[in-house]
């Protein structure tokens, strides 16, 4: 879901010359062919998230689509003033891609657990969050994201999750997109009967 989600950040860039990439100390390889072809517009800043997200809302007001992308929690915990005060309460364009959503990291220890992130980014105005279910509804969502005139919260799962959405079904933030009809849920019981 990862590489679907940044290979689309490559894909915008390629089209639209107001799409930036940021990243905070990304492992190697990340975005490669982007900060070949257009390096210009690809930036790794290291351990400093606080600042790219500050040089995110920068660039956002000179026109650019900014595309930050770091671990879950240390784009919401991490820099939430900064999150709240120079994105949302500006209400610029700036996308904010968390790697490892949930417990995704949890062999790193509780600095890499991402539990709260939806809560503490909920509470913040303009903000939109979205948690494509696997890789095929991620590329539908990215390509909704350049027109979008908000910040948007994309929280990435660990990937490599079975498809389960569907083309039909399109993709448009806010929207949801059930995948059965209702009441038509799986129950689990214990095989305990009542007495």
């Amino acid at each position: 879901m990862r590489k679907r989600c940044l290979d689309s950040v490559f894909e915008l860039a390629k089209a639209d010359q107001r799409v930036i990439f940021i990243g905070s100390d990304l492992g190697p390889g990340v975005l490669d062919a982007m900060k070949k072809e257009i390096p210009e517009r690809f930036y790794m800043e290291g351990v400093s998230e606080q600042h790219i997200i500050g040089m995110a809302a920068g660039l956002a007001m000179e026109g650019f689509i900014p595309y930050v992308n770091t671990i879950a929690t240390f784009i919401t915990r991490r820099c939430y003033e900064q999150v709240a005060l120079d994105l949302c309460l500006q209400d610029l364009p700036v996308r904010l891609i968390a790697n490892g959503g949930g417990a995704v990291y949890a062999q790193l220890g509780p600095t890499h657990l991402a539990v709260e992130d939806f809560a503490i980014i909920r509470a913040l105005p303009n903000m939109a969050i979205v948690a494509p279910c696997d890789a095929e509804e991620m590329q539908r969502f990215m390509a909704t994201t350049r027109d979008w005139p908000h910040p948007i919260y994309i929280r990435l799962g660990k990937g490599g999750d079975k498809v389960v959405s569907r083309a039909e079904h399109g993709f448009q933030i806010g929207k949801a997109i059930p995948l059965r009809e209702p009441g038509s849920g799986l129950f689990i019981t214990t095989g305990i009967t009542a007495q």
